[in-house]
């Protein structure tokens, strides 16, 4: 009979004070591994609690940086009720304080808390915390669309590449995700009329389930669902950062791959938030000087904000062979790989928009509807070759050395 060797427990810090981690990792040593997430970005901090398991985060408070702050401790808790947070500040100022129990902390600590009561601290939040479960849940990959011009090519693109990957997946449905510019161009191009939004699924995060996905998300007959932003896109200002965070969660366990359309969409927050979590991006472009011009600026932008640019690729839409820039040039130019070329059809598009059926019904043999269903091969195949969400935790151990602390002793 064998005995088995209880895994040691892990602890997340926020924060980029290296005197807290110091602290924290002086008092922790004996308890288990405490590793740092130096940029409080929450994608990151929850990829790091997904990869270790850990079920206590420590997050850095101050007075300059209060409402970004608490905006994190509120997301962790929004996403990872079960979660024990504890804020850690300086000193004990009402304020502070204050903000952190409102945001959801479980408990408040400086550094001149004695070490014996972190200790109890942490060992009565453990008490209360379920075991970790023997294997995370099901998470679906995001394959994000941008081009910094609106217009009909990324949509168009958007939808077919999510209808190709629906006719592939043989487990769980696709979910097109259609936030682009202008908005709601893929139901159009079905001839779909849909009265829930992607602002509806936001206020029904607490309803969200299979149930209203089947009964309130648009479907196209082949399976494919389809959540758009309203023609009215004015309340998507209304909506806070860990509710994104939380339905594409959601969204990511209930859909084995997921298609974002952001053709259009200027450099927000809600860009950045959206591409932080995809597991691919693909830059739409052509090979005109404006929209060379345009797209290199928002790949600039991508890079500026530490997005990781290992699963970035080009796709050249209505490529001509015979004109330069050729693909060689492009990818030099922008310093990415070309993952597709796209011919220009325009007799094809043009009878798909008008017609209300999808290119692989009214044009199943056209060039275009080959080569989108290529690069839907493509990234499928990388995914099934690699495990689901393989790349992602391989980007998290690769970045580890330059924002995972307190491993060495």
């Amino acid at each position: 009979m064998t005995t088995s060797i209880p895994r040691k427990r892990s602890f997340v810090a926020v924060t980029d004070r290296p005197e807290y981690t110091r602290w924290l990792h002086g008092i922790l040593k004996d308890e288990g591994e405490l590793l740092t997430a130096d940029q409080p970005s929450l994608e990151r901090v929850c990829q790091i609690i997904d990869l270790t398991g850990a079920q206590l985060v420590f997050v850095a408070l101050a007075p300059q940086t209060l409402r970004h702050d608490t905006a994190l401790l509120e997301g962790l808790v929004a996403i990872k009720p079960l979660l024990g947070v504890v804020a850690m500040a300086d000193q004990a100022d009402s304020q502070l304080l204050l903000a952190a129990m409102r945001a959801g902390a479980k408990d408040f600590i400086t550094p001149q808390t004695r070490p014996g009561d972190v200790i109890n601290l942490v060992h009565r939040i453990q008490e209360r915390s379920p075991a970790p479960s023997a294997a995370a849940p099901s998470i679906g990959s995001l394959t994000a669309l941008i081009s910094a011009r609106p217009g009909t090519d990324t949509p168009m693109l958007a939808l077919h590449l999510a209808l190709a990957m629906q006719n592939r997946e043989s487990k769980r449905d696709t979910l097109l995700l259609d936030l682009g510019s202008p908005p709601g161009d893929s139901l159009l191009y079905l001839g779909i009329n849909a009265s829930y939004s992607f602002i509806d699924a936001v206020r029904s995060l607490r309803r969200l389930d299979s149930v209203l996905i089947d009964s309130a998300f648009a479907k196209h007959h082949s399976g494919l669902h389809l959540l758009a932003l309203p023609e009215d896109a004015d309340a998507i200002g209304e909506i806070t950062s860990a509710d994104i965070y939380v339905l594409l969660g959601m969204l990511r366990r209930y859909f084995s791959r997921i298609v974002v359309n952001l053709g259009g969409v200027p450099w927000s927050d809600f860009l950045y938030l959206l591409l932080s979590n995809a597991d691919d991006i693909l830059v739409v472009i052509e090979q005109s000087v404006p929209s060379c011009k345009q797209n290199m600026q928002l790949v600039r932008e991508v890079r500026e904000h530490k997005i990781s640019m290992d699963s970035v690729g080009l796709v050249v839409d209505r490529y001509l062979p015979k004109l330069p820039p050729d693909t060689a040039s492009l990818s030099r130019g922008f310093d990415l790989p070309v993952h597709a070329t796209l011919p220009p059809s325009g007799m094809a598009r043009l009878n798909m928009m008008n017609s209300g059926e999808s290119l692989f019904e009214c044009a199943p043999r056209d060039p275009y509807t080959t080569a989108v269903r290529n690069l839907a091969a493509k990234l499928t195949a990388d995914k099934e070759a690699d495990g689901k969400n393989a790349k992602g935790i391989g980007r998290l151990i690769k970045a580890a050395g330059g924002w995972l602390g307190g491993r060495k002793k």
